[in-house]
């Protein structure tokens, strides 16, 4: 019940936008806010010429608030008129100003220009027209107009653009006129931002780490047993090591994994050197089948850099690759 109650209330503001829309259309309306009260119903209206929309004495702001009440079921409306004051700055305007000149013959790339450089003048960040339909002949196009920076998507776009729509019904066909200004950039994309402030960053030295190591090594060596108590003794016997250098919870770290083993981290890092020559003399011995997959003159070039190129292990990748003549017979050249 409560979606359905929802989707009914969306239709009456869709439908009540329209109405003002047919009534006030020669007073420059842009759009009106809805807002609750626990007595009645707020309307704003925001036009370009708030003088037609009251009337002489009032009149025509009685007949809207009839209107509004009979007609769309608002309890106690309460009408407010707002003037709008840059008039080139409001996306529905700017869109409705521009079906206007549509509709009177104006040609669409002299309408766009001359209302995206209104728009530009007005102190807006960035602006998007479309002008699609009929514009010349039986085949449709559009026609875009933009400058600066618009925001398409996202949040950013919901809060920051302001969009606008209107139809321009010439005699070749209708054409659609959409127009997006952005009036102000997003807070988090030009706040003040303290580097040094904003960024950590702690560089230790490989010396300042072998150094703590070998603290840390002395401690366990000197520290009958792993308690807080213990481990604060011998950080205050040892010499050399302040009561900063060393914290508990780093001794007990390096005790639990073991690294304190001087014998082992040896041994580990022998066995790490072995696998490195290994990986070395593994790369120093040349890919011939890579060298070979590319172009003849790269290929020969690649052997020449060579220091002992193995011309029988290239013709071998070369005849199983491409089979290339040029390159076999050369290859079997250099080979003998």
């Amino acid at each position: 019940m409560q979606e359905k109650q929802f989707i009914q209330e969306g239709a009456r503001k869709v439908r009540l936008h329209e109405r003002l829309q047919e009534e006030l259309e020669g007073a420059g309306y842009s759009n009106a806010d809805i807002v609750r009260t626990p007595t009645s119903t707020k309307i704003v209206i925001y036009a370009q010429r708030p003088g037609l929309v009251i009337g002489r004495g009032g009149s025509r702001i009685k007949e809207l608030t009839n209107t509004i009440e009979n007609v769309f079921d608002f309890e106690n409306p309460q009408i407010e008129v707002n003037e709008i004051d840059n008039p080139d700055a409001n996306a529905q305007i700017v869109a409705q100003s521009m079906a206007s000149w549509l509709e009177k013959g104006g040609r669409a790339k002299r309408v766009g220009y001359t209302y995206l450089r209104r728009v530009k003048e007005s102190g807006i960040i960035g602006a998007e027209i479309e002008v699609t339909g009929k514009i010349s002949g039986n085949r449709g196009r559009t026609e875009k107009f933009s400058f600066g920076y618009v925001k398409r998507c996202g949040n950013t776009s919901k809060e920051n653009v302001d969009k606008g729509y209107a139809l321009a019904r010439t005699k070749p066909g209708a054409i659609g006129v959409k127009v997006r200004l952005m009036k102000e950039m997003p807070d988090f994309m030009h706040r003040d931002v303290d580097v040094e402030k904003e960024l950590m960053h702690e560089t230790i030295s490989s010396d300042e780490t072998h150094e703590k190591s070998e603290k840390i090594e002395m401690i366990i060596a000197e520290a009958e047993n792993m308690t807080a108590g213990e481990i604060e003794r011998a950080i205050e016997e040892l010499e050399g090591i302040g009561e900063g250098d060393v914290s508990t919870s780093e001794v007990r770290k390096v005790f639990e994994k073991g690294d304190h083993d001087t014998e082992e981290s040896e041994e580990t890092s022998e066995e790490v050197e072995e696998e490195e020559v290994e990986e070395e003399t593994e790369d120093t011995e040349a890919d011939y089948e890579e060298i070979v997959s590319g172009t003849i003159s790269d290929a020969k070039d690649a052997l020449n850099e060579l220091e002992n190129p193995d011309y029988a292990a290239a013709l071998e990748a070369e005849k199983s690759n491409k089979d290339r003549k040029t390159l076999t017979q050369w290859l079997e050249n250099k080979k003998e």
